[in-house]
Order: structure tokens, then C-alpha cells, then sequence
């Protein structure tokens, strides 16, 4: 029974790591990652792979052991040396900041504990974050000094007072790296490198880049990859500027869930949830923890994308490193958000959970079209040297879609449509009868119309609000005018009942622009939208009709 019962973990085992293995496959094969992955079961590699150039102009090759710029991962080893120094006696985490900050004192900041900035509770405002009292600056290649860059900060009011909200603050971050200096006579850097990266063996971490190290790049097409500016690690002391490897991060998950690292009450307070609910994530001393439980942190900066994530019962863990990114501000999110989503994958695979992954590319030759929709619109299809594109004269069409209301085919289907043309018309209490009666309440009380008035004025004039994603939880609704669309998402309850609707994503309107598509069947093309920032679709030509696919729904077009 004992060799079945190994065989069958064996075969499940070795059917994940495939699954992991052809997640990853099929993202670099599209460009969308250039990089390093590391995915662990306690104390054993299950996968580990390479993509792409860690210099692209000298074609030199990513390995296992490239070093990468891992940005806000470095909170977690800034946070790590706190609470040495908690271990040592020389802190208290409800100490107040200012009796260790020495000159940098700030009598704004006078209630403000060590704890506060660990959860990014303090209420202090962020660096290189606008709207909150601060001059707009950008890190530079030179080095700043440590006085000079907590300057840049130390006029802004507090945005909440200490300790009532959770306001994600690199700030915080600066100061702790202060507290060290001020309270060990070390320079932040010498006393991580001494404490931190030698003691525990991560021989590959450390503040500069060597010759092992990726260098860093904007954007996922590759006629169009540029290189990425360096600024220089004192621009964000203590809340980024470390590099390291998949193996050093993976050896630091191995440690911190060991006896080595420091007392047992130390190692829990250093990943328990400290926050109040914060939806999917809370926060522990520069750590994100899920509903699940599981620990992890994202980190981006210019060209580089990180992300580690845990679990603290199993040991299980992965790393993912990139030197690729966005390099719009308004983009560079989806950098970090598709990393994530990665991440995401990973731990669906290890629990048996279906995920979506990219189709595999074919070697078929898809040849150029134009084809006249029913619509009046046409779809261009080109064949060039570098492969396939494809241009919609309606829009991108990754908003085909969205742009295209569900049928009233069900009655799930009905309610949906009966919601989305009372909130277009502004029929708030008519809106209210598909509510629980919480929600109910708020949209009788004229609070409902408050929010979603300011979400009309975002959008502009002649508002459109469209269903196109419907399932028994939840719908995704596009709200569109003239000055761009918000994509809306509905929550409803077991009895169906609508119990929230909250705003997930803001699109201004982009004119119509030709995109990647690669072929994966026989008159079949993926378009890749990633690369340009917008979704993606499968478009499949017919004899008659052209089918487009994406979030799970087809729409048809006829040919003229």
C-alpha cells in the first residue's frame, strides 16, 4: 500500500510540475516573461527555468544564478533587521520613531511607533507618490544622501493619524533604515550585509550589481525593448534597492521558517496580519499575507519585476524574477499585476485548481486578409517578415468584448441587463430592488448615488453601461462616455441578491492600433494584447463569419 500511495504522490507531483512547467513556457514564448523561476515543496526543487537576455545587446543569457533588482522585497530584510535589534534589546516595536530617529526627529511624527511603520500604518506619505503634500521628483543615477532624501518627504502632513489606516508608505521604509543607522553606529547597508545577507548564507544578495547581474529593460515586443535606467539604491533605502537571485530568496524562505531565525514569538510577528482587512491581503512587518494565508511580497522598479510568495505551514514556495517591464507609468502596473497572476497560477496548479493559460503557438501560415464585417468594420489581417498583425477599424480588439452586451438568454442574464440599464439611467431606487438590504439601504439613502456619480463624471457624456461577463457571484459591467470607460464589478450574494459594486479598472480611450498575433491553428491567431497593454483574444477566421474569443465568451461577425 506504501509504494501505490508513493507512486500516486509521484504522479500528481510530476503532473503539477508540468503544469507549471507549460504556464511559464507559453509566457516566455509570447515574451511575457525574460527571466528566472524557482517553485519549491519544502525542501526540494519541483521546477526551475531561465528565459531570456540578461544583457540583450551582448546576448547574454539569464541563468540560475543572474542577480536581479528585487525593489520592494527588500522590506522584508529591512524588516528583518528591526526585529534583531527588538531581539538584541536595543528597540521596542511600540517604541516612538523619534527616540531613534536623532536628528531626524520630525515633531509631526511624534506618535508614530516603529510598529506603525513596519504595517504602513504610520500615515506618513509616501515618496514618489503624488497627491499627498510632496514635490514630484525621480530617483537619478548618482547617490543621494540619507538626510537629503528624508527631506524629500519630512514636510508632508500625516494622511491619517497614526495607526488608524493601512496607506502603503516607502517612506516608513527610509525611516527604519534611519532607526538602524541611528541605534547600531552602522551604515544601513553594512549592518544588512553583516546581520542579514552573511549571517544567513544568501551569498548572492548585496546593494550593487555585479556582472552577474540582469540588466533592465522596458517593454514586451521585441522590435521595441529599450533599455531601462539604473538609479542608484540610496534612492530608496530601506524600502528597495537590493539585488539578489531565486536561490538566495528561496534560502531566505527557508530560514525564516526555521528555528534559526531569531525566537519563535519573533518569526510569527514577523508574518502575521497586523492590518484589518484589507480585502484579499493584509499586511505583517513587509509582508503581504492572504486570506489564505499565504505569505508573500511584490517588487517593481524601473525594468525589474519580483514577486516571493509561502506558505508557512508546508514550506512551499516560489520565486519569480524579471528584468522586463512597462515603462509607461500608466502601464507599469500591469507589469506587477501579471506576475502576480503567475503567482496565482502557481499555487492554483499545486491545489488541483484549473487555470487559463496562453495556447500553445502553431507553425501554420496564416495569410494577410481584409474582411469586411456586417458592422461595416473591417479586420485587417497583415503577413510580414516579423509574423502576423492584426488591426480592428472599431476599436483595439481586446474591447470587442467589453464593448459587447451579453444576451438575454437566461435569467441570470435578464437581471443583469435590468441592473445595468437602471444604473445608465440613474434609477437608483429601482436599482435597489436587486439589492440585499444593507445595499439596499445605502441605495435608498442617496450614498449609492453620491459614489456613482462621481464615477459617471470619470467617464464623461453619453454614458453606456454594457454587461459582458456574467456568472452566479459576480458580473463585470464596462461603464463607457467620451472621456474613457471604468469596468465595473457586481457582487451578489447566495440568494443572488446584489451586496456590492465596486470600480476595478479606469481606460481612456485609445485609438484603434495594429497588434501582435500569432498563429495557433489553422486560420486561428492569438492577439496578443499584453504587449500593448490591453487584453487578449483568440481570432478564428470562417467561411462566412469571423469568431473573436476572449474572457471566455465568443462573439460572431459576418463577412460582408
Amino acid at each position: 500500500m506504501k509504494i501505490y500511495t508513493l507512486l500516486f504522490f509521484l504522479l500528481i507531483t510530476s503532473a503539477t510540475n508540468a503544469q507549471v512547467q507549460d504556464l511559464i513556457e507559453r509566457e516566455a514564448a509570447y515574451h511575457h516573461f525574460n527571466g528566472n523561476v524557482l517553485v519549491q515543496s519544502s525542501s526540494s526543487i519541483n521546477y526551475e527555468a531561465s528565459f531570456g537576455y540578461a544583457d540583450l545587446e551582448k546576448e547574454t543569457s539569464i541563468h540560475k544564478h543572474s542577480r536581479f533588482d528585487i525593489g520592494s522585497l527588500t522590506k522584508q530584510f529591512t524588516a528583518a533587521a528591526i526585529l534583531h535589534l527588538v531581539h538584541d534589546g536595543k528597540i521596542n516595536l511600540d517604541d516612538r520613531i523619534n527616540d531613534h530617529l536623532g536628528s531626524f526627529a520630525n515633531n509631526k511624527w511624534k506618535k508614530v511607533t516603529i510598529h506603525q511603520l513596519l504595517t504602513h500604518t504610520s500615515g506618513i506619505p509616501s515618496i514618489y507618490q503624488t497627491e499627498q503634500g510632496l514635490d514630484i521628483f525621480f530617483p537619478e543615477e548618482e547617490p543621494i544622501a540619507l538626510e537629503d532624501l528624508i527631506l524629500k518627504f519630512s514636510e508632508g502632513k500625516l494622511i491619517s493619524s497614526p495607526g488608524k489606516e493601512f496607506n502603503y508608505s516607502n517612506s516608513g521604509y527610509v525611516l527604519l533604515a534611519a532607526i538602524i543607522e541611528n541605534v547600531t553606529g552602522s551604515t544601513f547597508e553594512e549592518y544588512l550585509q553583516r546581520k542579514i545577507f552573511d549571517a544567513y548564507g544568501l551569498e548572492h544578495t548585496s546593494f550593487l550589481p555585479d556582472s552577474n547581474s540582469a540588466l533592465p529593460y522596458f517593454g514586451y515586443l521585441p522590435s521595441n525593448i529599450v533599455r531601462a535606467p539604473i538609479y542608484h539604491y540610496s534612492w530608496s533605502i530601506g524600502a528597495g534597492g537590493v539585488y539578489s537571485t531565486t536561490h538566495d530568496l528561496s534560502t531566505w524562505v527557508e530560514v525564516i521558517t526555521s528555528d534559526n531565525f531569531l525566537t519563535q514569538e519573533l518569526r510569527a510577528t514577523f508574518i502575521t496580519n497586523h492590518t484589518r482587512d484589507l480585502g484579499n491581503l493584509g499586511y505583517g512587518y513587509g509582508w503581504q499575507i492572504t486570506r489564505d494565508g499565504i505569505v508573500e511580497h511584490d517588487g517593481g522598479t524601473y525594468g525589474f519585476i519580483s514577486f516571493l510568495s509561502f506558505d508557512p505551514k508546508t514550506k512551499d514556495h516560489h520565486v519569480l524574477l524579471t528584468n522586463r517591464s512597462f515603462e509607461s507609468i500608466t502601464d507599469f502596473g500591469k507589469s506587477g499585476e501579471k506576475i502576480r497572476s503567475l503567482s496565482n497560477k502557481i499555487w492554483d496548479i499545486k491545489n488541483g485548481k484549473e487555470i487559463e493559460i496562453h495556447p500553445k503557438r502553431s507553425d501554420n501560415k496564416i495569410a494577410s486578409h481584409n474582411v469586411l464585417l456586417d458592422t461595416r468594420e473591417q479586420i485587417v489581417i497583415e503577413q510580414t517578415e516579423t509574423g502576423n498583425y492584426v488591426f480592428y477599424s472599431g476599436s483595439n480588439l481586446s474591447d470587442i468584448i467589453p464593448n459587447t452586451a451579453i444576451a438575454p438568454d437566461s435569467e441570470l442574464n435578464k437581471k443583469v441587463l435590468n441592473i445595468s440599464n437602471h444604473l445608465e439611467k440613474g434609477q437608483y431606487w429601482r436599482f435597489a430592488s436587486y439589492c440585499n438590504g444593507e445595499m439596499k439601504f445605502v441605495a435608498y439613502s442617496g450614498l449609492f448615488r453620491l459614489g456613482f456619480s462621481s464615477m459617471r463624471k470619470r467617464v464623461g457624456d453619453n454614458l453606456e453601461i454594457i454587461p459582458f461577463l456574467v456568472n452566479e457571484s459576480s458580473a463585470m459591467l464596462r461603464m463607457k462616455g467620451d472621456d474613457g470607460s471604468l469596468h465595473l464589478i457586481i457582487y451578489f450574494n447566495e440568494e443572488g441578491k446584489v451586496m456590492g459594486v465596486y470600480d476595478r479598472n479606469f481606460y481612456s480611450p485609445k485609438d484603434p492600433q495594429k497588434m501582435k498575433a500569432y498563429p495557433i491553428g489553422e486560420n486561428q491567431l492569438f492577439i496578443d494584447g499584453f504587449p500593448y497593454g490591453e487584453n487578449s483574444a483568440t481570432l478564428t477566421l470562417k467561411n462566412d463569419t469571423v469568431v473573436i474569443e476572449q474572457f471566455g465568451r465568443e462573439v460572431s461577425f459576418k463577412k460582408k
